[in-house]
């Protein structure tokens, strides 16, 4: 039985500014007969600021339908550490939101417990900067995805793994913790927010070593759209892990591959 369909939004739903033709109709007719959720490892938005941002596609969501990297890295703070701890964040608002409004977390400069890098397209020398001299003080290293690129309508941009590599060099250590995908942390705190088992959910993804895998690692089926990074010829490629249920063109197509 098919409780739910998650999708992942960069290269599956949009790129960039540009929403993927016909994605938006086809989630508007499916939300009508299966639970359609949101998860994205991007973590330069709030819950909110997403649900907002998929309005302007056409897309009706809310905050507690999508599922961020920024929420997680929040959620995960609170779950195993407990509210207001000091953090310092190479990152952008959506992520000091999500930070300061879930975990109650004091952002600062100094003496941080923690140090949350995400996708920050505003990075400079002096946040690095900041960022080692906390974690050479021995703050925990949160990272919120290890993505090397996210897609865009040109191609692709550096992402939050890029960022967070400069920092792996100059400190010698490794995160403590990835939060987003491949890792299952966030679609499992997602699926059981809403009360859905993994087998019975199917996971809409571009990117076969991040998506793919951690839809599989989850027990759900994979679906694997061709509007992103993954192209049909890196899936026949791939390990058994990575290797999608289905592929299809689109998200556009997806009712039409589950039968619904």
């Amino acid at each position: 039985m098919l409780s739910a369909i998650v999708f992942d939004l960069d290269g599956v739903v949009y790129l960039g500014a540009q929403g993927i033709p016909g994605v938006a109709s086809e989630i508007e007719r499916l939300q009508r007969t299966v639970r359609v959720l949101f998860l994205t490892n991007n973590a330069t938005k709030s819950r909110a600021d997403y649900a907002r941002h998929l309005a302007k596609f056409g897309i009706m969501a809310r905050p507690d339908d999508v599922m961020t990297a920024s929420f997680g890295c929040a959620s995960y703070i609170l779950e195993n550490y407990g509210r207001g701890k000091r953090v310092y964040v190479v990152g952008e608002q959506g992520l000091r939101d999500e930070l300061e409004g879930e975990a109650m977390a004091e952002i600062m400069e100094d003496g941080a417990e923690f140090v949350v890098c995400g996708l920050d397209r505003q990075v400079t020398y002096g946040k690095l900067d900041a960022a080692l001299r906390n974690l050479n003080a021995g703050a925990t290293f949160i990272l919120a995805n290890s993505d090397p690129t996210i897609p865009r309508e040109f191609g692709v941009s550096p992402g939050s793994g890029a960022i967070a590599a400069s920092l792996i060099c100059a400190s010698g250590r490794q995160p403590d913790v990835v939060i987003g995908k491949p890792s299952v942390y966030l679609i499992k705190k997602l699926l059981q927010m809403h009360g859905i088992k993994a087998r019975e959910a199917v996971f809409v993804g571009d990117r076969l070593d991040i998506d793919i895998r951690m839809a599989n690692k989850a027990g759900m089926k994979s679906v694997l759209v061709l509007t992103g990074v993954a192209k049909k010829g890196d899936a026949k490629r791939a390990p058994k892990k990575d290797k999608p249920w289905k592929i299809i063109k689109s998200a556009a197509e997806i009712g039409n591959a589950l039968g619904i």
